[in-house]
């Protein structure tokens, strides 16, 4: 072999690497690259840790949880996005659960699709309330969030006389059963969730959308409709969260008076853990439903481990640390 061929081959194999590091580190600026190797990462250290808890079996028990993490983490992901915060999960969840159980209780299933229609537009007109709070009495949305969740949380307890109902038959057969083998539910949830990512990522009004969180000054002087974007992303946020308390309160059977307490901020850990911006730069909605995924399977470990409901507690709040520090830490050795 001659010294031409051999420095041929050689500059071949450096173009090569150097190839394969670009397309690395391309992968994982994206949030989805970024979230897909956390979870990835994350079901080896369980398969290391607690075999059983990979098991096919024990991960499809896993899904209905993750179903509605992700359906109410897709009307968090749509506030952050607008450069805001929606801490009114809780209360809008609780409350529409019990609306959605009283409304249908005693009735046939006629009565329950009023009243999953009434529980929408409930959770819809609560996250509208938010917007136009928000837009034009300019307070900020951790304030009028918060306020918004003791008023529902209030309203939870008022229309239920602080005894929670059975959830109507036909919904609790239609969420806990089966279709060859994958619960119902979680089949349900993708359903929606591949409507919002369609929507959000392949129409003229998802990408105007993306386009008034990124620049808003810019969407202004092309003609958006800002105002109306960040008014609606509140009330699609609020169907969102109307929609995974109707999932969960079939899956529960009869669903507790705080049932929605939990997604408070575990809506904004999968925004998060899916390496999102939160600064409403471009984020990447797959990636917050893969962190949802990541957030449910860590739950499920920590319980096979045997910890105590502190250890979760905690270990949640450091991934969420972790999931804020590192992908800026990323980006400051890259510029």
């Amino acid at each position: 072999m001659t010294n031409q061929t051999t420095r041929a081959l050689s500059g071949s194999g450096t173009a090569d690497a150097a190839d394969s590091g670009q397309w690395l580190r391309a992968f994982f600026r994206r949030p989805l690259g970024r979230a897909l190797a956390g979870l990835a990462a994350l079901l080896l250290i369980g398969a290391l840790l607690e075999p059983r808890s990979v098991a096919p079996a024990v991960l499809l028990t896993m899904l209905p949880f993750a179903a509605v993490l992700c359906v109410a983490s897709v009307g968090q992901h749509l506030v952050i996005q607008q450069r805001g915060f929606d801490l009114s999960v809780a209360g809008i969840m609780s409350a529409s659960a019990v609306l959605v159980t009283q409304l249908a209780a005693g009735g046939g299933s006629g009565r329950l699709g009023l009243a999953v229609l009434a529980t929408l537009a409930f959770g819809t007109l609560a996250g509208l309330v938010n917007g136009l709070l928000i837009r034009a009495l300019r307070i900020t949305p951790l304030v009028t969030t918060i306020g918004m969740n003791a008023v529902m949380l209030g309203l939870a307890y008022g229309l239920s006389n602080g005894v929670p109902v059975s959830a109507h038959p036909v919904l609790v057969g239609l969420m806990n059963g089966r279709l060859l083998g994958v619960p119902q539910i979680a089949l349900l949830a993708l359903v929606m969730l591949a409507v919002a990512v369609f929507v959000l990522a392949r129409t003229r009004m998802g990408r105007q959308f993306i386009a008034v969180g990124v620049n808003p000054a810019t969407a202004r002087a092309l003609a958006f409709p800002v105002a109306r974007y960040q008014v609606m992303t509140y009330a699609l946020a609020g169907f969102g969260f109307a929609s995974a308390a109707i999932l969960l309160s079939g899956f529960l059977t009869t669903p507790t008076l705080l049932c929605g307490v939990p997604y408070m901020l575990t809506t904004v850990a999968a925004v998060v853990v899916g390496g999102n911006p939160l600064n409403g730069d471009k984020g990447s909605l797959p990636a917050t439903l893969i962190g949802a995924l990541f957030l449910t399977y860590l739950n499920q470990l920590v319980i096979s481990l045997g910890f105590a409901q502190s250890i979760q507690n905690i270990t949640q709040a450091a991934i969420i640390l972790l999931g804020v520090a590192l992908p800026a830490a990323f980006r400051g050795t890259t510029r």
